[in-house]
């Protein structure tokens, strides 16, 4: 381990929060459908284009590469949360991998192990209405003592991913910290925000790169919001 790598472990044992990356701020932004290639199937359900994907894609490698300057070649986990962050994780995993490649520090096995969790807490656009969480996963056991990096697609009022932050510290982990693509900004917000954060988005209901609504919309690369056709077309 060199001297920046324990360094930056150090920092975190220390710190019980702080933000590594900040993200990048989304305000008025906005594309038309017309300038990007878009499913047939989806055209007509699209208002506007939020995040092209090729910005998605080079603000993954750059979080890559945060997480990495943090954690060097330490044993880090990595869980993602499914449906919605296959997408994201795929990249992160996929750059963090390469840049490790690269790496002039020696280690005895990868440092990135992963883990994949079934979190469903929403119908049609608005939180289950019991307020529960369904949670499927692997025998996950073996967190215990170790350091987790949960990747998450957005953080919306954030009672999600607390209600998940609970239940994974009955596993007793060493440390666990959050990477997210997206953060919105809501009044509902809980006030829960990532260590790793790719984009401050306004307050829409958003799909696209693998964020669904009601299982449709996932297969779409770029982060779009919807029209209100696809709200009662795509309703359960």
């Amino acid at each position: 381990m060199n001297s920046n790598s324990q360094e930056n472990v150090n920092d975190l044992k220390d710190t019980e929060w702080r933000r590594y990356s900040e993200p990048i701020y989304i305000d008025k932004l906005r594309f038309h459908p017309k300038h990007f290639i878009i499913p047939f199937h989806y055209k007509k359900y699209i208002e506007s284009v939020l995040l092209p994907h090729g910005l998605i894609r080079d603000r993954i490698e750059k979080l890559a590469q945060e997480i990495h300057d943090v954690f060097q070649n330490n044993e880090l986990h990595l869980l993602c949360l499914l449906k919605g962050s296959r997408a994201f994780f795929s990249l992160l995993l996929f750059y963090l991998n390469k840049m490790n490649i690269y790496s002039q520090v020696k280690c005895s096995k990868p440092p990135y192990m992963e883990h994949y969790v079934r979190v469903k807490s929403y119908i049609n656009d608005t939180p289950n209405s019991d307020g529960k969480l369904s949670i499927i996963s692997e025998d996950l056991d073996c967190l215990k003592g170790k350091d987790i990096l949960i990747v998450e697609d957005i953080i919306d009022t954030g009672n999600t991913l607390e209600k998940f932050c609970a239940w994974l510290e009955k596993l007793n982990p060493r440390r666990v910290l959050i990477a997210s693509l997206l953060e919105k900004r809501t009044p509902k917000t809980n006030g829960i925000k990532a260590n790793f954060a790719g984009f401050s988005v306004p307050d829409e209901f958003l799909i696209g790169f693998s964020l669904d609504y009601n299982e449709v919309f996932r297969d779409l690369d770029h982060i779009c919001i919807m029209n209100t056709q696809a709200l009662s077309d795509f309703a359960v």
